[in-house]
């Protein structure tokens, strides 16, 4: 028998496949030509399901990479931080706010470069996003503050 800690994490990440499965059972799944909502949770919690299963597989014949570190523990931090911040100010300040705020700190955490580039890639994928999603999709997004601007 080979590496406990990944034979450990593959049963954790497969049960929870499996409940994604069931739970995607309870609402329509759909084909894929017409989907309905059980259908990406089937689809996520079928791919977890069978990674798990490679991973124990791994971990059971002794092939596994070993312990590797997340490296500095700062980085996925912030990254969380900002998620949560995204989700608190998502309906006061607007989708825009959000999106541009949660895509600073991951372009900041991920090293993109100069401050001047990470705030217009920032906006532009909040506003293009917002555009592409409110407008031409009809998929109702909060303006918030910025309601009169778009």
């Amino acid at each position: 028998m080979g590496k406990h800690g990944d034979i450990v994490a593959s049963l954790f990440f497969f049960f929870i496949g499996i409940g994604a499965v069931v739970g995607a059972f309870s609402l329509e799944i759909g084909t894929p030509r017409e989907p309905q909502p059980g259908f990406l949770p089937f689809l996520g919690g079928s791919i977890l399901t069978a990674l798990s299963g490679l991973l124990f597989l791994r971990g059971w014949r002794g092939q596994s990479t070993g312990f590797q570190t997340l490296g500095e523990y700062w980085r996925p931090a912030l990254t969380v931080f900002g998620l949560i911040i995204c989700v608190l100010i998502f309906d006061s300040l607007g989708y825009i706010i959000a999106v541009t705020s949660v895509c600073l700190i991951v372009l900041y955490v991920l090293n993109v470069g100069k401050w001047w580039l990470i705030v217009l890639t920032s906006f532009i994928v909040a506003a293009g996003s917002y555009l592409l999603f409110d407008r031409l999709l009809k998929v109702p997004l909060p303006s918030g503050i910025l309601g009169s601007i778009f």
